[in-house]
């Protein structure tokens, strides 16, 4: 049993709305918070600390979470920015054959690990994930120390056949079926592990990629299996004109339908919806995994303007290929403004509370990670305060100076679990040069062998 003691410059605790601790103290017991507050406070109420650590020159804050990332697209990175993302064509049709080479195991562990490894270092210690073959993404975060929910994606047809001019689907029931196996699997071996650090959830492709059939079996699974559930839904141009033939429904009435937006679902992008669809979604309990550095890039935008006043629970995700959440939050207050001309729309504190309180909720995880209270997972980032940007620094505004003015880079030291995995900007848990060096060579590999196809 240790108790550390930090103490800080500021702790934002996101325990109420811009609440700022100035010269604050976080006490951590191994893996829990003891004591968050001000300083004398401390010492006043008998804590003895093993180990005191000045951090005076940093501000304090919980980890933050992504509720949605491929990592996998570590591979991605630079190719397919600026290409148009309509469905079935230029996004897709350039990063698919470069996912497709990704042979191995191996190939799977370094990108995985590479984009684990940016996340982490940028302070974000939880992120859900979603691909094919869960099991040979786990060992990633688990060696790079993060919190993680992982999900396998259930679908009954690839990617590459979202298109949006044709309405044709070849569903494959056997695809859905070796993809539940996977998740069973994935389950089995995973759930619960690393003193609960890795968690599972389940996670049908959505309207335009499993059937409706698919997706209520998706639910019927998550019930049987006690997990919560991750859909991509109104995602893509097509995919609304799509249901609407096949079912006479958008996408929004498929996902209550199937019975998979529910209190316990993270919906994905949620890019393409009427006022209506926002209004469905909002009643479903869901959370929205908003998406907004990652869809912008695309040139479009979910109408959050309609979103937020729904009191809707709006964490972010990320996706492909940048995982900055300090990008994220920036673009999720500045591109609703720019867009509807209102400049009160969002605040810092609310990008904040985003990256998060909102992910924590979507994840299930409120009671354990999200803010920094008594009692909970001792998942907490430091900020270097000493920078320029930051300075002067004004109490009243302070949430704001950090949204605004942060980056990754200025994350110095994380935490997660009480064990360090970033000190000084360093990854403690894996090699950094070895690991940049090893997905070097294999990208390189995968380009060369994708670029045949293009």
């Amino acid at each position: 049993m240790t108790r550390t003691a930090f103490n800080a410059g500021h702790v934002v605790p996101m325990d109420q709305r811009d609440r700022v601790i100035e010269n604050g103290v976080v006490a951590i017991e191994d893996d829990r918070i003891i004591y968050v507050g001000e300083d004398g406070g401390f010492d006043a109420i008998g804590f003895a600390a093993d180990k005191t650590v000045s951090a005076r020159d940093r501000a304090i804050l919980p980890g933050l979470v992504n509720t949605h990332i491929h990592l996998i697209g570590a591979y991605l990175k630079g190719i397919t920015e600026d290409t148009p993302g309509r469905a079935g064509s230029g996004l897709f049709n350039r990063a698919l054959p470069i996912l497709a080479e990704c042979r191995n195991k191996d190939d799977v562990y370094f990108g995985c690990l590479m984009n684990a490894m940016e996340m982490a270092m940028s302070g974000t210690t939880t992120l859900a994930n979603t691909w094919h073959r869960e099991v040979n993404v786990a060992p990633a975060v688990r060696d790079i120390g993060i919190r993680a929910s992982l999900s396998e994606m259930l679908v009954e047809i690839g990617i590459g056949g979202l298109n949006a001019d044709s309405m044709e689907r070849p569903w494959r029931t056997d695809r859905l079926e070796r993809a539940m196996d996977g998740a069973v699997e994935l389950f089995e071996t995973w759930h619960g592990k690393e003193n609960g650090r890795i968690t599972t959830r389940i996670s049908p492709g959505g309207p335009g990629y499993t059937s409706l059939e698919g997706m209520a079996r998706s639910r019927e699974l998550a019930n049987k299996l006690g997990t919560g559930m991750n859909v991509h839904i109104a995602e893509v141009p097509g995919e609304t004109e799509f249901t609407l033939k096949l079912y006479g429904k958008r996408p929004m009435d498929i996902g209550i339908e199937s019975g998979v937006l529910a209190p316990d679902a993270i919906a994905i992008h949620c890019v393409f919806m009427n006022e209506n669809d926002v209004k469905i979604l909002a009643a479903s309990g869901a959370t929205l995994s908003h998406t907004s550095y990652h869809v912008a890039k695309r040139g479009y935008f979910p109408p959050m303007e309609k979103v937020y006043p729904t009191g809707l629970n709006v964490s972010l995700g990320s996706d492909w290929c940048s995982n900055d959440l300090w990008q994220f939050m920036k673009m999720a207050i500045l591109v609703p403004r720019a867009t509807t001309g209102d400049a009160s729309m969002l605040s810092g504190w609310d990008a904040l509370e985003m990256a998060t309180m909102a992910g924590a909720r979507g994840l299930g995880m409120a009671e354990e990670i999200g803010s920094i209270e008594v009692g909970k997972k001792a998942d907490l980032i430091f900020l270097d305060l000493s920078r320029p940007w930051f300075r002067p620094i004004r109490m009243e505004n302070f949430c704001s100076n950090l949204v605004y003015n942060a980056s990754g880079a200025d994350v110095t030291d994380v935490f997660v679990d009480g064990q360090e995995i970033v000190r000084n900007r360093e990854i403690l848990t894996v090699d950094h040069n070895e690991v940049s060096r090893e997905t070097q060579s294999r990208a390189e590999n995968i380009w060369a062998r994708a670029e045949k196809k293009f």
